[in-house]
């Protein structure tokens, strides 16, 4: 996989969720090396693939608060947006390839990205777990960026007929006021005390956009020299 240099690397502007989301599955089923970076609009919440929806997030009183509610395709918890960069990834499946090597690089850049804007983050590659992620940045799980003991951001995959999707979100700023006020009380102290933002990790403004090119300009170079790094260590 150190092979791919043929990226298509797309940075796409804020769109409704369910657009996103099927944006991301129709450049999976093409399954060509695809990065897209993008944001959401409105504010609101994906469930992972198959996540049971929780009795407080009615659809009816969400959609009335003016907030976004989809279901993505791939796994994980409750993924909050709006004040994210999100991130999909798409890779064509090939024999000898790990898992663990793909999601591996995926967040060793995310780690490159916060150390580039000055947080000093590490990833979490594999947890133990007993019971499926309720909030994406909220628990502990596998596949995840730290800065400190807190989480700023967490990857999920899926595999398709001809690729695996990867889909990822860093928490760019605090979660919007909107958001904050729909969410059940356990769900916002658990948000306060667990995820950090970067711009707050930083403590200086960022933006989406500016994360998103700066992530956009290193893509290839960060993970190609992951996945040699990771097939250099295999072959040892």
């Amino acid at each position: 996989m150190s092979g791919v240099n043929s990226w298509r690397i797309l940075l796409d502007g804020e769109e409704r969720a369910e657009r996103q989301m099927a944006l991301d599955e129709a450049l999976a089923l093409r399954a060509e090396p695809t990065v897209r970076f993008f944001t959401w609009k409105p504010a609101g919440v994906s469930l992972g693939w198959k996540q049971p929806r929780p009795a407080w997030l009615d659809p009816v009183r969400w959609s009335a608060a003016g907030l976004a509610l989809c279901e993505r395709p791939t796994g994980g918890g409750i993924a909050v947006h709006g004040t994210d960069l999100s991130v999909s990834v798409v890779v064509p499946r090939e024999e000898g390839v790990s898992l663990s090597s793909l999601m591996g690089a995926v967040c060793q850049s995310a780690v490159q990205l916060c150390r580039r804007f000055g947080a000093e983050a590490h990833a979490v590659v594999d947890v133990e777990a007993n019971q499926r992620v309720v909030y994406c940045l909220a628990e502990p799980s596998s596949y995840a960026v730290m800065i400190g003991s807190r989480k700023v951001a967490g990857f999920a995959l899926r595999r398709f007929p001809r690729s695996w999707l990867i889909q990822g979100s860093v928490l760019i700023r605090p979660l919007s006021r909107l958001l904050v006020q729909a969410l059940p009380a356990e769900a916002q102290a658990a948000f306060d005390s667990r995820a950090v933002a970067l711009s707050e990790a930083t403590a200086r403004p960022v933006t989406e956009r500016v994360v998103a090119s700066a992530w956009a300009e290193r893509w290839i170079d960060w993970w190609q020299g992951e996945m040699i790094t990771r097939n250099h260590s295999d072959e040892m």
